[in-house]
């Protein structure tokens, strides 16, 4: 089942106001809905499966958040049985696990990088943790005899 691309239709960043402290950042990936579509370039049938990834910022003060980002769009797949995964997804709003988590997995490689810029922008932390370089430590040495 290989994710044959992303289009995002929709991306929102907004801040009501400037906070200092302790900050919450909440991410969370909702598919919304799944779909048959033609993919014309490739000549085949697929599945759209539309989603929304969030981001929300809080503080320890409010449970309300005071930013969030947010991102809609359709994933595109090609799979063999679509018409069963159709049929199971529109009888119990479930994907299989192994698609569901390639799906989440596209989004969250797209969203938490373009989220990434758009954060900066507003002057917020980051979406996800960011690596840092720290001194090397020496190390321990151990005389195993």
């Amino acid at each position: 089942m290989p994710v044959v691309g992303m289009i995002l239709k929709n991306i929102t960043a907004t801040k009501s106001e400037d906070v200092t402290g302790n900050i919450k950042v909440n991410n969370g990936t909702n598919i919304k809905e799944v779909k048959e579509t033609d993919l014309t370039v490739l000549g085949k049938k697929g599945l759209a499966v539309t989603f929304e990834f969030r981001t929300s910022y809080e503080t320890d003060r409010s449970k309300k958040p005071f930013a969030e980002i947010l991102f809609s769009g359709d994933v595109l797949l090609i799979e063999e049985n679509h018409k069963e995964l159709l049929d199971g997804w529109k009888k119990n709003r479930k994907l299989p696990d192994k698609m569901n988590i390639a799906i989440i997995n596209s989004v969250l490689r797209k969203c938490l990088t373009e989220g990434l810029v758009l954060s900066e922008k507003l002057n917020l932390p980051p979406p996800m943790v960011m690596p840092f370089a720290t001194e090397k430590q020496p190390e321990e040495s151990r005389y195993i005899g």
